[in-house]
């Protein structure tokens, strides 16, 4: 779980919070109001959702790990891999 800093705190603190790396939470006394994570950690956040979203994908997956889809090398020397 990501430390949660109360909005005065963040405020003082949040250059050193964002050079962290660390996830954190920005919070009132009522509710949390904003999520900090690093560029790769949301970059890695929207493939999964992008992923999660795409039925051919999720699809592809579900074969793949039932093992109902054919394992094939990939030929990384080639655009479509070889596929």
């Amino acid at each position: 779980m990501p430390d949660i800093y109360y909005l005065e705190d963040a405020q003082a603190k949040l250059i050193k919070l964002c050079h962290s790396g660390e996830r954190f939470i920005i919070a009132n006394q009522n509710e949390s109001l904003v999520v900090a994570m690093t560029i790769g950690d949301y970059e890695a956040l929207m493939e999964t959702i992008n992923v999660l979203g795409d039925l051919d994908a999720m699809i592809a997956i579900n074969a793949a790990k039932t093992k109902r889809s054919k394992y094939s090398d990939l030929n990384l020397d080639d655009s479509n891999f070889g596929l």
